[in-house]
């Protein structure tokens, strides 16, 4: 199986601690998912015609006096057209600023290609370098070995909420049990994607690969009906009420039952590949949120909601969908979110002020009265560090709040995911920066679990889960994690 290191975003940033590899991240590239400096031939630009690009930066800028350094992380597409996804200049330096409109563009980007084919995006790191009056760019080559074991080392947390004081008393009821390539045979890297099957298996993915984990060891679990010559890595997964396990890969939808593997062709279903797989247990129904829409398995029958036959929705590139249990269905797209209720009113949050104007659900949990959580991203963000994003609550009976850490005792306001444990009556959420948070909302007491103050081996988490006993499993940068109550 090649290797090759793939970033997920959603619209830009989302993961890996912001998924771009640098701090500073921009809002002017459209993406889903895009590889890092991969191909037998990598990404790069026409020698010459960059040249001249750096010409015109020499004479346009005044660098008298200045030196240093800047790097830039760039997105190069199969067409050759290329946008700046992050650099390292937090000081929002003019100088900074005119490279990236420069690099913007420029037309003579050449893209990845891989096994004879184009990739569909890529990202390459430039660096730029002022010395002696003079500006030099040049591609910096990403050591994608050192990115790898740059995984075993745990990313401290990063806590926005500096007025809560997180005491984490119920954390000495709880058993953690990491299990990673030290003591398991899993591999070593970053974990997305988990799900738990109907008979308290977890299916579990690590640098694209798939496990199998029966309570006691782990599996490796690889797919047999697409030939492993070729690069091939699984995302996304659920399972449905017939105990069927779903996944996207890079070549398409799969699934798995009675020890058989079942390819679902683009032609049939209408996609390559998702964001995300939601199981629906009360109406039976699947979603993959796709680029091209909602698409929907119920009773062996595919279908899909998009722009064509939905006019209201923002935008056709479906990021998350579920539905509650008032059969109501929320979608979180691109452009923002809409809510279709059990008479098919169609409410757009765009067109009101509530609390999901601007926003994209990206998760939802509900608890036992009916009370629904919502994980948000905002599509405007731009370059906050904390933007206003938070869990939006809507109660039963119809009132919205929202917790930030401006309001309340939440660590960080960008979330990964979250799920309701109506045995604790608790919420439980993942992030990329601060680790696990415990949520009482009826005592109102946060918690904040990372590789600081516990077991948990790290600060990123992405997927989080429950099994019918309760136990809690995380899917996190530095192994697959198990949570128990004492």
């Amino acid at each position: 199986m090649r290797k090759k290191i793939f970033i997920f975003l959603i619209g830009l940033t989302f993961h890996l601690n912001g998924q771009n590899l640098f701090p500073v991240k921009l809002d002017n590239c459209k993406t889903d998912r895009f590889c890092l400096d991969c191909g037998d031939t990598k990404a790069g630009y026409n020698e010459h015609e960059f040249l001249k690009l750096q010409e015109k930066l020499n004479k346009e800028l005044n660098l008298e006096g200045i030196n240093g350094s800047a790097k830039f992380q760039v997105l190069i597409d199969s067409k050759g057209r290329a946008c700046v996804l992050s650099h390292t200049d937090q000081s929002n330096n003019p100088i900074t600023k005119k490279v990236i409109e420069e690099l913007n563009k420029f037309k003579n980007w050449t893209p990845a290609i891989t096994a004879g084919k184009k990739e569909e995006k890529s990202s390459i790191n430039l660096i730029f370098t002022i010395k002696d009056n003079k500006i030099i760019g040049n591609i910096e080559r990403v050591d994608v070995k050192a990115f790898e074991k740059s995984f075993a080392r745990p990313s401290n947390p990063q806590i926005s909420n500096k007025d809560y004081a997180y005491k984490n008393e119920n954390l000495k009821n709880y058993n953690i049990t990491v299990w990673n390539n030290s003591n398991s045979k899993l591999s070593a890297g970053l974990s997305d994607n988990l799900t738990i099957d109907k008979n308290d298996n977890v299916w579990y993915e690590v640098n694209q690969e798939l496990f199998f984990f029966n309570g006691l060891e782990f599996t490796h679990s690889e797919q047999n009906i697409i030939p492993v010559e070729k690069y091939f890595a699984y995302f996304d997964m659920a399972v449905d009420n017939d105990n069927t396990y779903w996944v996207t890969t890079t070549k398409g939808i799969l699934s798995y039952k009675n020890n058989n593997w079942e390819f679902h062709s683009p032609e049939k279903i209408g996609i390559k590949g998702c964001y995300h797989i939601i199981n629906n247990p009360k109406s039976g129904e699947v979603f993959f949120c796709a680029d091209e829409g909602l698409v929907t398995l119920k009773n062996g029958n595919w279908s899909i909601i998009n722009k064509k036959n939905l006019a209201e929705l923002p935008d056709n590139r479906v990021y998350y969908a579920k539905k509650d249990s008032k059969n109501r269905l929320w979608i979180g797209t691109f452009k923002g979110s809409l809510m279709i209720d059990e008479n098919g009113k169609i409410t757009e949050f765009q067109k009101t002020e509530s609390l999901l104007k601007g926003r994209c659900i990206t998760s939802l949990t509900e608890d036992n009265e009916g009370n629904i959580y919502f994980g948000l991203y905002k599509n405007d963000k731009g370059q906050e560090k904390n933007s206003d994003e938070g869990i939006a609550v809507l109660s039963i009976d119809g009132k919205w709040k929202k917790f930030i850490t401006e309001n309340s005792g939440i660590p960080v306001n960008h979330t990964s995911n979250m799920i309701y444990d109506n045995n604790e009556n608790i919420l439980w959420i993942t992030t990329s920066i601060c680790g696990l948070i415990r949520f009482d909302p009826i005592n109102n007491i946060w918690e904040n679990y990372n590789n600081l103050n516990s077991n948990i081996p790290t600060s990123y988490m992405q997927d989080i889960e429950i099994d019918s006993k309760g136990n809690i499993y995380l899917a996190t940068r530095n192994g697959m994690v198990k949570i128990e109550k004492k």
